[in-house]
């Protein structure tokens, strides 16, 4: 039996509904505690599907499916719903059961921003969108495909703080560029496992990148309310330092531990810190273009572990044809991290070679 075989045919229905929307899907978030009183984590309940889409403001919209297989009162489950939604702080949950629920049920729970369905009715929805956003259309929408990149990270056992980071804290985070620094951590922590012979840390490091990504879909439109093309490029330098430690007196935390840690020496920066303001430079021109740069490092993460389809690779032709930044953007984001990680540079040269390929 699969890590994802409950409900299984719900939980793809839901990722095929955000892939049809241009929302970049997560299969099953893990939701912890948000108190942090003991040595291990405690799990709260998981979210079957999560996905995120550009709001109109630029920033990120983000919903949640529940998916419900079982016989279960519905509007119960709307009650849980709008619960764990205002926890995790998404905006919408939509609710799949196999029974239909009844229409003041349905209205009742979108009063709660959590759409009630049972799978005809949600196929509906679907086709709004898309009247084929059931079929198989890309490399992320068989959990079949999906799995093996989970098994790629369940085989190294130096990758599960990886997944924990790509998989779980990226959609629940509240403070993104917090997440994005411990990225880059863990990739320094593990620098020398990576292989880029091998597919199995191909996918897990463009899995990763997928949900870099989605990070930088929040941390570009921040720097872009800030950005003035005629500020200096000490002053951005300064602001962007601030920003991605979380505010100006952290940073000073953060300088003065370097200062009695004995090396008192330059800022306390981040990794490979010129390349990462070049990069926010980049992509303040277009951060509504970063959300699909996810999209297709999630494709390419798969398609590394699964068998090769001409008609998915069309797709994702067709879709960095039709924007040239996310070449830019992928390409840019992978020479960030090798350096700041200090992985093989032959790390970086695959993954661009895959990338330009199309």
């Amino acid at each position: 039996m699969g890590k994802y075989d409950k409900d299984r045919f719900q939980k793809e229905l839901s990722i095929r509904f955000c892939l049809s929307r241009k929302m970049v899907p997560f299969l099953e978030v893990v939701t912890s505690s948000s108190a942090d009183l003991s040595d291990n984590a405690e799990v709260l309940t998981d979210l079957d599907v999560a996905g995120v889409e550009i709001a109109g403001d630029g920033g990120l919209r983000w919903a949640f499916f529940d998916c419900k297989s079982g016989k279960m009162s519905a509007i119960n489950r709307a009650f849980w719903a709008a619960g764990v939604k205002d926890y995790v702080d998404f905006d919408k949950a939509y609710v799949l059961l196999k029974n239909k629920p009844v229409h003041n049920q349905r209205l009742s729970a979108l009063t709660m921003n959590v759409d009630l369905h049972y799978e005809d009715s949600f196929r509906e929805l679907g086709t709004t969108n898309d009247q084929a956003f059931a079929d198989d259309l890309f490399y992320q929408s068989s959990v079949d495909r999906w799995e093996r990149v989970f098994d790629a990270y369940a085989k190294y056992s130096w990758s599960k703080a990886t997944f924990e980071l790509a998989r779980n804290s990226v959609p629940l985070t509240k403070t993104p560029w917090t997440t994005f620094r411990w990225i880059v951590a863990e990739l320094r922590n593990v620098r020398g496992e990576y292989d880029p012979k091998k597919p199995e840390h191909k996918a897990i490091y463009l899995d990763l990148m997928a949900s870099a990504m989605v990070l930088w879909a929040s941390l570009s439109r921040d720097i872009r309310r800030f950005y003035e093309p005629a500020m200096s490029k000490d002053e951005f330098e300064k602001i962007l330092r601030y920003y991605l430690w979380g505010g100006r007196e952290n940073y000073e935390i953060r300088q003065k531990m370097k200062v009695l840690s004995g090396d008192g020496t330059g800022q306390a920066d981040m990794p490979a810190w010129s390349k990462l303001i070049a990069y926010a430079g980049i992509t303040v021109a277009a951060p509504n273009c970063v959300l699909e740069c996810a999209h297709i490092c999630r494709e390419l993460s798969i398609r590394c572990l699964a068998e090769e389809n001409d008609d998915f690779d069309k797709r994702i032709k067709l879709r960095m044809s039709e924007n040239n930044r996310i070449r830019q953007f992928v390409s840019g984001m992978n020479g960030y991290l090798i350096d700041a990680g200090a992985l093989p540079k032959d790390m970086a040269k695959t993954i661009d070679d895959l990338l330009f390929g199309f």
